[in-house]
């Protein structure tokens, strides 16, 4: 189940991302590997890594590479609370690093896009944590269940 949930994931991350791009068309290509994917575009490469539940922080080397890094995961409050529990390690990763939280089946937004780098530049350590809730709050929660039952449906 856990290939079927990072497959589906990556899946419709790939076709997000080239729907985004009709207008600009600056995606050139993409390669797909085992829970990762690159988008090769006119002006830089971007390696998405797809770790649908972070339970597993084991990925933080990888990301610190000085290419052009994403992190894809569902927008599950679990993944969130990771996501602020771990606040200065997604920080130290680089200005070159994103994070794609995720629900395919929200009826508000389906993706929330954070740069910790650049958040944490912007952002006073006393408003930071609301500010970053805050945002999320524009994508529905959706929950590990929930995207189990539907992905196996």
């Amino acid at each position: 189940m856990d290939k079927k949930i990072s497959g589906f994931l990556k899946e419709w991350m790939i076709r997000y991302l080239k729907n985004k791009d009709i207008i600009t068309k600056k995606i050139v290509g993409v390669e797909e590997f085992d829970d990762s994917f690159k988008i090769a575009r006119s002006d830089k490469e971007i390696v998405f890594f797809v770790e649908p539940f972070l339970i597993d922080l084991n990925f933080f080397d990888e990301l610190k590479k000085p290419e052009h890094r994403a992190l894809v995961c569902f927008h599950t409050k679990k993944n969130f609370n990771v996501f602020l529990t771990k606040w200065k390690e997604f920080v130290g990763v680089g200005r070159n690093f994103a994070v794609y939280f995720v629900n395919p089946f929200s009826k508000l937004e389906r993706v929330l896009i954070l740069n910790p780098h650049t958040h944490a530049l912007i952002s006073d350590d006393d408003s930071l944590e609301q500010g970053l809730k805050t945002m999320a709050e524009t994508v529905e929660f959706t929950t590990d269940e929930e995207v189990k039952k539907i992905i196996s449906s």
